[in-house]
């Protein structure tokens, strides 16, 4: 159930930088990153690992042997441990016909990192193949189930199940798929259970819906698999799809304006949280659940993906992109995707699922191009994660049995080779491995890209905390144990640069506060760059923000969000924005990464800055002195502040039913024109203004305007705009608002889209919310 929202406080601590709390409907789930290096073996005296996908069984203590007793009663209370990094790469060779050859020896493979040639330590041949043809021939083979077996297993005997069978999990991505798809990637599933599978193969089930959820641990009992397959509830659990599923884009409405995207559910789910509503980063989360799952289970697993794409929305964490296809290189685990919709028709304008224009508007080059770009849009991801874990992506399938065929063939026989890598730096870094056949001629080599070097940190305070944020900056390994949200909203100035807001939202729930007597504190560290396309930094911010709370805002924190924001100064151009926030009690760090886009400023047209969508204002705190660190940047003003008040940007654009939208952006006519030409607006001109249309379920549901600029420049032709709407008369669901601005006096249009989602607020909820808005009015004078 939903968290009911109460009065929302807030906190000014330093120039720029806001703490507030932002009651959300959280269900309390975290998402937890794991920064081991790829299939590495950790050696440490008394460790035993479990292998099995449930999970791992507690440490163990070694039995010392009787030699050893005096010394250890003499080193009382000093543990020493030792570390032995082994990478393991699953690698298959074929010959010209692609059969797999499985007469090669360990003498005959070289494997490099990073092009310096590395030492093999161990070889082992795994012919999937051979066994699935002797158990063949010798009847039905002995019975394995993973999940039944007790948690003291050793972990020999898991090795001696698994070896030489051929590891194989059907993943149902249940939010994406329509009840169509999913019946289809079902019926696929049961007949590969039926007809294809073989004596060699452990197949497990797993779902995604809310939660990651496995129906059935590895095991080759083909009743067991079937009767899990039908467990899997059809129509209750696909109505996720419809709920987040997004809509035709490059087909047109009614009015002619191109959509771009929306939801084509009619219901909202009312449980999902701010951090998880447009939750592309939470179905990569679960992939990534996933990866560390199997990666107690020895061997190479292949995951075959069924989902209807994987939209990004353009508020997704990249690093989480990242941070999957890393998990799954460490794990030995290739996502073989399959997109359940199969061979796509697409009519022009879309289908019936969304309005479109009569005549010939729905054939322009325009709607085309959008609707493929769509498309293509849902299968990049899907192309990604296959590609980089060794796997394989299929598209425009009606008969799903040549996949089966195929993940079956490829991982009918590999080579599994072990190496201590000569580079023992642990600085996240990507290393690369390539792995060659001496006097290979014909044969054709498949291994991993490569994987992400762990990274080492240690407890530390001054200096060594900012060289540790400039190494995570360095690193290209992820972080994600702290969740954090990223925005960045752009305003042009005068001097044709660009000041850039930077905004990040961390969930209260996912903090360790230190409790001093009645106030609970903590201190986040931020590290902020923006590079450019060379790699060369444009532009940083280095903050400490300290957060203090007495008891009642510490519980609303809990249930709550905290803002911080900062801001750089950047030229146009497009360049790659990464964040590192570190919480100081535990040392969690989380990263975030997405492209920043700053458009060239044109002598002609109208320009817009970016769209900020707030339910909260702040009274603006008199300026104290910034704290500067080694990326320190001087952003001046931020364009947010106006009046004596604050726009607090949302970051996750989620709105509750009981509370005003407000929306602010500014416009920019560009180079005057010359005099003689109309370039001073005349007292009796008609001012600049915008318009919103909002668009759900591929239809306009609303509009409003136009307002009128709050704020006019003559001199450089910029105006500003400002506007609150109540949400209390929009069902819940999510929505695009587009942005319509008009400058008659320069005769220019231009417009904008942003996505949102609106959720329903309790009773409670929605009294405190009308609470929160007494006395505040909107900044009438923004931009002035």
């Amino acid at each position: 159930m939903p968290v009911e929202r109460p009065f929302c406080f807030g906190l000014r601590l330093r120039m720029r930088r806001r703490v507030l709390c932002q009651t959300r409907a959280r269900a309390g789930r975290d998402r937890k990153g794991t920064l081991g290096a790829i299939a590495m073996v950790a050696l440490a005296a008394g460790m035993v690992v479990r292998l099995a996908l449930a999970g791992q069984v507690p440490a163990q203590d070694a039995s010392p042997a009787s030699g050893q007793i005096g010394y250890q009663n003499l080193a009382q209370g000093y543990t020493l441990k030792v570390t032995s990094n082994e990478v393991l790469v699953d690698v298959r060779v074929t010959d010209r016909k692609g059969e797999p050859v499985t007469d090669l020896k360990q003498s005959d493979f070289k494997v490099y990192e990073d092009g310096v040639l590395q030492k093999i330590n161990s070889f082992e041949l795994e012919n999937i193949q051979k066994l699935a043809q002797e158990t063949g021939e010798n009847g039905k083979p002995a019975e394995i189930n993973l999940g039944a077996l007790p948690k003291t297993t050793p972990q020999d005997t898991y090795k001696r199940l698994v070896q030489n069978h051929r590891l194989i999990v059907l993943f149902f991505d249940l939010t994406s798929m329509q009840i169509p798809d999913l019946f289809r990637a079902l019926e696929a599933a049961q007949n590969f259970l039926r007809s294809e599978m073989t004596p060699a193969d452990l197949v497990a089930v797993v779902t995604y819906s809310s939660e990651l959820r496995v129906v059935q641990d590895f095991t080759n009992d083909r009743d067991m698999l079937s009767k899990a397959i039908k467990s899997i509830q059809i129509g209750q659990s696909s109505t996720l799809a419809s709920n987040g599923t997004v809509g035709e884009a490059g087909g047109t409405d009614a009015f002619g304006n191109e959509i771009v995207t929306q939801d084509t559910g009619d219901a909202f789910t009312p449980d999902e949280t701010e951090f998880n509503i447009f939750n592309t980063d939470e179905k990569l989360s679960a992939l990534q659940s996933l990866a560390n799952l199997l990666q107690a289970v020895p061997g190479r697993k292949s995951v075959i993906h069924f989902s209807s794409g994987i939209e990004q929305t353009g508020v997704d964490n990249e690093a989480q992109l990242q941070a999957t296809i890393d998990a799954a290189n460490r794990a030995d685990v290739s996502f073989y995707t399959l997109d359940a919709r199969g061979l796509m028709a697409m009519p022009p304008g879309g289908g019936a699922s969304s309005a479109s224009p009569s005549g010939t508007a729905i054939y322009t080059a325009s709607a085309v191009s959008s609707q493929m770009s769509s498309l293509h849009n849902s299968r990049e991801t899907l192309s990604t994660l296959a590609t980089d874990t060794g796997g394989h992506m299929f598209t425009d399938l009606n008969n799903f049995a040549p996949v089966f065929k195929y993940v079956q063939k490829e991982n009918s026989s590999y080579y599994l080779i072990g190496y201590s890598p000569s580079n023992t730096k642990a600085d996240g870094k990507f290393r690369h491995i390539r792995v060659e056949v001496v006097d290979g001629h014909g044969l054709k080599v498949e291994a991993r890209p490569g994987y992400y070097a762990p990274v080492s940190f240690r407890q530390s305070s001054g200096q060594q905390k900012e060289v540790q944020l400039e190494e995570a900056l360095n690193s290209e390994s992820p972080f994600l144990d702290l969740p954090l949200a990223v925005e960045t909203d752009y305003f042009l100035q005068p001097d044709g640069h660009y000041y850039v807001v930077l905004a990040a939202k961390i969930p209260g729930s996912a903090v360790p506060f230190h409790q001093h007597s009645t106030v609970h504190q903590t201190q986040f560290d931020f590290a902020w760059r923006a590079t450019d396309a060379n790699g060369k930094v444009a532009g940083g911010l280095r903050d400490t923000l300290p957060v203090k709370l007495n008891a009642a805002t510490y519980q609303s924190v809990l249930k709550g969000n905290i803002l911080y924001e900062g801001g750089l100064v950047l030229p146009p151009g497009t360049y790659k924005l990464k964040v590192v926030a570190r919480e100081d009690e535990t040392g969690k760090m989380g990263t975030f990464e997405k492209k920043l886009v700053l458009p060239a400023v044109s002598k002609a047209g109208l320009l817009l800055s970016s769209v900020v969508v707030s339910n909260e204002l702040s009274r603006k705190p008199p300026t104290q002195p910034r704290q500067r660190g080694p990326w320190a940047n001087d952003a001046g003003d931020n364009p947010l502040d106006s009046g004596g008040q604050s726009i607090l940007p949302s970051v996750t654009r989620v709105f509750y039913s009981n509370q005003n939208l407000y929306v602010y952006l500014q416009s920019y006519g560009g180079k005057p024109d010359s005099p003689g030409k109309g370039s001073k607006r005349s007292e009796g001109s008609v001012p600049p203004s915008m318009a919103l249309i909002f668009f759900r379920n591929g239809s306009q549901i609303s509009e409003a305007g136009p307002y009128a600029a709050k704020s006019v420049k003559a001199a450089d032709r910029s105006a500003s705009y400002f506007t609150e709407i109540p949400l209390s008369k929009f069902p819940p669901g999510r929505y695009w608002m587009q942005v319509n601005v008009l400058d008659p006096a320069a005769n220019e249009v231009a417009f904008a889209r942003v996505p949102l989602a609106i959720v329903p607020a309790s009773a409670k909820a929605a009294q405190a919310g009308n609470k929160g808005e007494q006395g505040r009015a909107g900044p009438g004078a923004a931009g002035e």
